[in-house]
């Protein structure tokens, strides 16, 4: 009978004994606040996770200096004045003209129906990214009454297929949302089924990191115990090459480069994904801290991104009707009465223009701080997202679904051709949103929204 050699179970090596020994390593790994995609989401040779962030500001723009001139790639994009604080990023915009939000006013066959329930401010918002409408309900208001959306939005239905790989499937973020239902919602779950946004800063913290169950000195303790239990696997192990065979000694030098690639990020990794330091607590529901509960709110989206907490999310700039005033921008009127004014009133125009503009700053912002949030092979999270930057009408003035101010922006990991502006002709918003899906990874999408209504994938926006 042939006898086997006995086994020394000491120095045996498989996977699992060795990542038995990682103890406190793991515990950093896995605590929320650590889990950046930079470092552990993935590696530079996967396929980078794709994003989504829909972003939502009101009361329409003023056309003549929110759409470029159309350029379809052959020469720089051109922006104007409520564009331009995003010239930095030109080249990873697209600006669509002529994309219209017929879901608001078509009923199931795409035909025109005066009788779909809402107002001109409460439509929009219910279909910027469902593709479809508002229900029957009570939400009283101008043109009310009126329910929530009937369906599933955008978003949502991404966060529905693929959210099960993050934490959260979906975030909610916005900025002094007032008013009533359903001027407050862009995002749905499904068929009356609201996804509320949260427009506290403070709260928002706590939910996204209240819950990691360590303190700050916790968690730096414990990387520097990580690193310190690689360092003595390393050495460890390596005294074990000469006792293994060649197929073992194969998986255990990869190993070992994994993990010294790990512990060269983890320095970095940790100041990109630490928690924030918020204000002293103020009130978030005063005007005059519009900006600031933005931008806090803005760095806490990124941040939830970047440390792969979600990859889909939401943000809103006010809510439908927008009563916000903006002094830090040079305006001292009310938004949505300022969107009324008539064509030929050139200061109140202007001091529209002056409102986008401000909104395309804090966009520009956004940009600036994906693009420096870096991916392992040098790229970064703007390269790889697609942020969708709409509005409930297209003109205050006239309450017209027609000419929605849409930009995107990203790329999606080159899935979009990049640094143009594109005039299409009567197009439904479906279109684009069918689009998003597909940049997304759900190839199998040919719909989205009312079916009468949509048409089919924007060809035009692909690489």
């Amino acid at each position: 009978m042939h006898r086997r050699e006995p086994i020394d179970s000491r120095t045996r090596f498989n996977r699992r004994r060795l990542l038995s020994g990682l103890g406190a390593l793991g515990v950093a790994l896995t605590a929320p606040i650590w889990r950046a995609p930079t470092a552990f989401g993935q590696d530079a040779a996967r396929a980078h996770a794709r994003r989504f962030i829909g972003i939502f500001s009101a009361n329409g723009t003023i056309g003549s200096e929110f759409f470029p001139a159309v350029n379809n790639g052959e020469s720089p994009l051109s922006l104007g004045k409520i564009l331009s604080p995003l010239k930095e990023h030109a080249k990873q915009l697209l600006i669509l003209k002529g994309v219209h939000m017929n879901s608001t006013v078509e009923d199931e066959l795409g035909v025109a129906s005066a009788n779909k329930p809402g107002g001109p401010h409460m439509k929009g918002p219910g279909a910027m990214l469902t593709g479809g409408s508002l229900m029957e309900g009570t939400f009283t208001g101008a043109g009310g009454p009126a329910g929530y959306a009937d369906r599933v939005s955008v978003d949502q239905f991404i966060a529905q297929r693929l959210g099960n790989q993050t934490k959260f499937a979906s975030l909610e973020f916005g900025v002094r949302i007032e008013g009533q239902e359903p001027l407050r919602v862009i995002s749905y779950r499904g068929a009356n089924q609201p996804a509320i946004a949260l427009d506290d800063p403070f709260k928002m913290y706590t939910r996204l990191l209240g819950d990691s169950g360590l303190s700050d000195a916790a968690l730096a303790k414990q990387l520097k115990e990580g690193q310190s239990v690689l360092d003595f696997l390393q050495d460890d192990l390596t005294t074990l090459q000469k006792r293994l065979d060649v197929s073992d000694r194969t998986r255990l030098d990869a190993h070992l480069s994994s993990l010294r690639n790990i512990e060269q990020r983890l320095s970095s990794s940790a100041k990109a994904c630490s928690p924030l330091e918020l204000p002293g607590k103020f009130d978030t529901r005063a005007m005059e801290n519009f900006p600031t509960v933005g931008k806090l709110q803005t760095d806490l989206m990124v941040l939830a991104h970047r440390c792969d907490l979600t990859r889909i999310s939401t943000f809103m700039w006010a809510n439908a009707d927008s009563w916000q005033y903006f002094p830090f921008a040079g305006v001292n009127e009310e938004h949505h009465e300022l969107s009324h004014a008539a064509e030929d009133d050139a200061d109140s125009r202007e001091k529209l223009v002056k409102i986008n503009a401000w909104h395309a700053e804090q966009i520009a912002y956004l940009l600036d701080q994906l693009a420096t949030s870096k991916e392992p092979d040098g790229s970064s999270l703007l390269d790889h997202s697609i942020v969708l930057w709409g509005n409930e009408i297209g003109a205050g003035n006239t309450h017209s679904y027609k000419d929605i101010p849409w930009l995107l922006a990203g790329g999606a990991s080159g899935y979009f051709r990049m640094g143009r502006s594109l005039q299409f002709k009567n197009r439904p918003h479906n279109d684009l949103l069918v689009s998003i899906c597909n940049a997304m990874g759900l190839d199998d999408v040919k719909s989205f929204g009312i079916p009468g209504v949509c048409t089919g994938a924007l060809q035009e926006l692909l690489a």
